[in-house]
């Protein structure tokens, strides 16, 4: 009987997978006359075996596809992209299934269903896969989307100026999809302190990571972050210097939220408690700080592995902070577990070390520690 169960599985394995490799087969043939898809064709055709029916799982008619289709002039011929690809999946084929799924969108994508420059749009996508995606459980990572004046569709969050474009329907095994081409591979989102360069961000980071949130930062999921531009620390800086380690982790907290918080729900009376034990609310257009003060909303939904980033106009600041010669402000037991959390301990040997009067150190992101406070170096 044990035998018999476990032919059956084997049989019922063995026709899933012959189905899987069908629907796949019929993908490739609707695209394999275009030698632009190419690089595409390859990453499906390298797929694992055992991943063969995961994949055509994502063929179902309620997904768009979003198909990159360029030219590779340097290539000759399809069986040299093999020398290729394993740059683009880190050498590791398991990571073929995370990135095709960042090309599989879960709702209709048209001309008409993309909002303006002025607006952008978000949409969720295939992409859950554990080892890339840190967000709510269940959540799927999403594309930003964005139409111009002439009609022509972007995915905003992208290394390169990516352009998205709708096709006619495809028809495979009688079902038909709806898809679009896209001017590059979509690059799927990654850690707070790799993003923000691209953003033009790096007061916040280096103040973070001087004061060891950074790992908290990343590796916590499902985060809203409001980061300050660079120019809004500039103003501040005379308060900051007043603040030692803890309270300067306790005001980047200040600007973090434990939900993953997209544009279209910032909207008016939405209120949150942020890791510094304060409230944060929104009404789409600005934030404010709850005994302090109010920042607008420059740039929204800045997509991360493990949440969205917000970029505002001013430091959230309580009024305690900004009125006192000396803080006195409270610090969250977030902050503290953070701090030991990221460094191990190890932050509190140099904090103690930097109390010793005369005491200092160079920190590699250009803070230092003198006395109790950090001051930026110029």
């Amino acid at each position: 009987m044990q035998f018999s169960s476990f032919a059956l599985a084997t049989f019922c394995a063995s026709i899933v997978h012959a189905q899987s490799t069908t629907v796949i087969d019929d993908f490739e043939a609707a695209l394999i006359g275009d030698s632009a898809f190419d690089l595409f064709l390859s990453l499906v055709e390298g797929i694992p075996a055992d991943r063969v029916s995961e994949f055509s799982s994502l063929l179902t008619s309620n997904h768009t596809l979003a198909i990159p289709k360029y030219y590779l002039l340097f290539l000759h011929s399809r069986s040299s992209l093999t020398t290729f690809l394993p740059g683009m999946v880190l050498g590791d084929p398991s990571g073929i299934i995370p990135l095709l799924s960042y090309h599989f969108v879960r709702l209709p994508v048209s001309h008409t269903s993309v909002a303006s420059s002025a607006n952008h749009i978000i949409i969720p996508t295939a992409l859950t896969d554990f080892s890339t995606v840190f967000l709510e459980p269940d959540q799927s990572q999403v594309l930003v989307l964005s139409k111009e004046l002439d009609g022509t569709i972007h995915v905003l969050n992208q290394p390169t100026d990516v352009v998205l474009t709708p096709q006619d329907d495809m028809v495979i095994l009688d079902d038909t999809y709806t898809w679009s081409t896209t001017s590059d591979m979509l690059v799927v989102p990654t850690t707070f302190s790799k993003t923000m360069p691209s953003s033009n961000i790096s007061t916040f980071t280096e103040i973070a990571s001087a004061v060891g949130i950074v790992d908290a930062l990343e590796t916590l999921s499902g985060l809203t972050l409001f980061v300050p531009q660079d120019e809004a620390f500039s103003s501040v800086e005379s308060t900051l210097r007043h603040l030692n380690s803890l309270e300067l982790a306790s005001v980047l907290s200040g600007h973090v939220v434990n939900s993953t918080l997209y544009s279209p729900q910032l909207t008016a009376g939405v209120t949150q408690a942020n890791f510094a034990g304060q409230m944060l609310s929104t009404d789409g257009i600005t934030v404010s700080l709850e005994g302090g003060n109010t920042a607008n909303i420059l740039t929204s939904d800045v997509l991360l592995q493990n949440g969205v980033v917000h970029i505002i106009d001013n430091v959230l600041l309580p009024d305690i902070v900004k009125s006192a010669p000396v803080s006195s402000l409270s610090v969250g037991p977030w902050v503290v577990a953070s701090l030991a959390l990221a460094m191990g301990g190890i932050l509190a040997v140099v904090i103690a070390c930097c109390r010793v009067r005369g005491a200092r150190s160079m920190s590699p992101s250009g803070w230092k520690f003198e006395s109790t406070s950090y001051i930026r170096l110029t």
